[in-house]
């Protein structure tokens, strides 16, 4: 099954190599600029004070697939997004699909939001789709929103309200969901 553990120093090389392969970072908004391991361990660090950013190492069946971050965590709104990706290919088809329910379970019921909402690159049409598919609200289309590659990027908008997840159905029980996240 799934577990969600806080990266540690010892993830620094396994996270920069994830981060700086052209099939995960094409559609992140940002590139990384002379990436290193020391430049990605005292990313680790700073990022442990702040209470805006959550994030977790995922793992299946104690092998780790990949990663999710909570970011713009506001505590005063209750809001926040989320960014995700499976590193591999094989294992993106066969468990991207289960994820979402744990990725919501935990912003919701973890956290305590009452708000996700999510932005994604224009051309990643896979996950743009399963966004409409799992019936999540379509905001809209920042027009021109992110300079990458040498040209704009439009980025495309959806939110989640709590109460609406909460018609969702289930692919496991929320105790088994927020029992994978180690915090």
């Amino acid at each position: 099954m799934f577990r969600f553990r806080r990266p540690t120093a010892d993830d620094a090389e396994m996270l920069l190599r994830w981060r700086t392969e052209p099939s995960i970072t094409r559609f992140m908004f940002t590139d990384l600029e002379n990436p290193n391991v020391d430049r990605q361990r005292a990313w680790l660090a700073a990022i442990e004070a702040r209470r805006d950013f959550r994030h977790f190492i995922i793992e299946h069946e104690e092998r780790p697939i990949g990663y999710l971050s909570y970011s713009d965590i506001d505590w005063v709104h209750l809001r926040c997004s989320s960014g995700s990706y499976i590193v591999e290919e094989r294992d993106r088809r066969k468990l991207a699909g289960f994820l979402h329910n744990f990725i919501m379970d935990y912003c919701y019921y973890g956290m305590g939001m009452n708000k996700i909402v999510n932005y994604f690159m224009e051309g990643n049409d896979t996950v743009i789709r399963i966004q409409r598919v799992l019936k999540t609200r379509e905001v809209g289309v920042l027009r021109q929103h992110v300079h990458k590659y040498g040209r704009f990027h439009d980025v495309y908008v959806f939110e989640t309200l709590r109460s609406e997840w909460e018609g969702h159905i289930r692919l496991f029980p929320r105790e088994t969901t927020l029992a994978a996240f180690a915090e």
